[in-house]
């Protein structure tokens, strides 16, 4: 496993929750309309066509890159990279058992890697994804991370983020206080520095922001300069 360089966004907590991680997600996502409703939504502003090249960064069980590489078809590529060995097992036990039907082993690969050292040449990617994964690195860490897909990704090619925003209202406020409670401090340093301003300094021009839930969340569309 390739070590992190700043050795601050991988806990070893993701190793032990692995089991647990999907059905806390679809619980969650239950009372915002559905999980997979949720992705779609966040997926579809990738543009997928059909022969693209995906990267799923910070992919996790895979759900997400499982689901782009229905939409790239037989001739595109999904590559999803996580530094949880467990998070990837499920990630691969899920291809398996869909691989005769829907998805085509061979269009998807799920690699243990760390996101700000990705084994890819400069402009490989059409696409670029990563959700609820830059609140958990420092601020190194989420540096190095969005650099490196900068430089993965093909001129002019979509990257999509979903992660905190900055809530409005005293009820969306509230909510996110309690939320911060079980995070840690390498989310409330995103809040403070401000995710779209990394997001710029990275190369990137910011094309849309969506906000979600009275500002709980937010969807980042940029793209490569």
């Amino acid at each position: 496993m390739t070590q992190n360089k700043t050795s601050g966004y991988y806990r070893n907590e993701f190793n032990k929750i692995a089991w647990l991680y999907d059905p806390l997600i679809r619980a969650l996502a239950f009372f915002f309309g559905g999980e997979r409703k949720i992705r779609k939504r966040v997926l579809n502003l990738l543009s997928i066509k059909s022969g693209d090249k995906v990267l799923d960064a910070a992919c996790g069980t895979g759900t997400s890159a499982l689901i782009m590489a229905e939409m790239v078809g037989a001739d595109g590529e999904v590559v999803g990279i996580d530094l949880s060995p467990n998070m990837l097992a499920v990630s691969k036990a899920k291809l398996i058992k869909i691989a005769k039907s829907k998805v085509k082993s061979q269009n998807i690969s799920f690699l243990c890697a760390n996101t700000e050292d990705i084994s890819y040449p400069d402009n490989y990617f059409d696409k670029a994804h990563i959700s609820l994964a830059l609140h958990e690195m420092i601020h190194e860490g989420r540096v190095n991370t969005l650099r490196e897909i900068h430089r993965v990704l093909k001129p002019s090619g979509i990257f999509v983020v979903a992660d905190f925003g900055n809530p409005g209202g005293l009820f969306a406020r509230f909510l996110f206080k309690i939320l911060m409670l079980v995070e840690t401090d390498t989310a409330r340093d995103m809040m403070k520095r401000g995710l779209l301003n990394e997001i710029k300094d990275a190369g990137f021009i910011v094309e849309e922001v969506i906000i979600l839930f009275r500002g709980i969340a937010q969807i980042i569309v940029a793209t490569k300069s």
